[in-house]
């Protein structure tokens, strides 16, 4: 006969696993942002934000899916008053990809990328007013 005691104890240390294992399973880059107009679009190639006001960061996942295709990431950042800071991880190495202060507009291809690799996009605004934000794997641009 099992006791109450040792379901409890194993359920307990089975939840406890299942817990720690979902935390460890978690993307290591978490968007924190407070937003006015934020307006977001994301793709498994691409992502696009606009926005009235933002401060903070702004994580999208994107995948480029065809394996062994390559090829540069296009990126288009535009802010009015601000700072925007775009960066971009592919093998667990945070890369800055742009940066454009208050009235700059870049439109142009950086960063490289490999297929079949999750690429983290990483957007740091500092009193960012009117912008957006546009990234595509594939190139093309939006």
């Amino acid at each position: 006969m099992i006791k109450l005691n040792s379901i409890k104890k194993f359920f307990s240390l089975f939840m406890t696993a299942v817990l720690l294992f979902s935390f460890g399973a978690c993307s290591k880059y978490k968007s924190s942002y407070k937003a006015i107009g934020l307006v977001r679009m994301n793709t498994s190639h691409s992502c696009e934000a606009s926005f009235y006001s933002l401060e903070g960061r702004l994580v999208f996942k994107l995948k480029k899916t065809d394996v062994g295709s390559e090829g540069d990431i296009y990126c288009s950042v535009q802010v009015d008053e601000g700072e925007i800071r775009l960066y971009y991880d592919i093998y667990g190495v945070k890369q800055e990809l742009a940066h454009v202060k208050a009235g700059e507009t870049l439109t142009e291809r950086r960063g490289y990328v490999e297929g079949g690799y999750t690429v983290y996009i990483i957007i740091e605004a500092v009193k960012g007013t009117r912008g957006k934000i546009v990234v595509d794997l594939d190139g093309a641009g939006a």
